[in-house]
């Protein structure tokens, strides 16, 4: 996993939530463990596609539970922009 995303991740969910970088871990929950509601994970998402140049899908959105999901997420974004980018 990239250390890189996940370190910017946890760093964006500080900002979101008061919670230390540190304090954030993979296996966080966004409901459970970081309060995050469905109206904040609309902004993580706006917040990745600024970040990153890339677009999330709605479903995508919804379905992230956790930290490390939100990091694989991007992972995966970014691997498919660069495949296209080669092409």
């Amino acid at each position: 996993m990239n250390g890189n995303i996940e370190k910017e991740v946890k760093e964006m969910l500080s900002r979101m939530t008061g919670f230390e970088p540190e304090e954030i871990g993979l296996d966080m929950e966004f409901v459970k463990d970081l309060g995050i509601d469905s109206l904040k994970v609309i902004e993580i998402a706006t917040a990745i596609e600024k970040t990153y140049k890339v677009t999330v899908a709605d479903r995508h959105v919804m379905q992230l539970k956790t930290v490390k999901e939100a990091v694989k997420l991007i992972q995966e974004l970014l691997d498919k922009k660069n495949r296209k980018r080669k092409k």
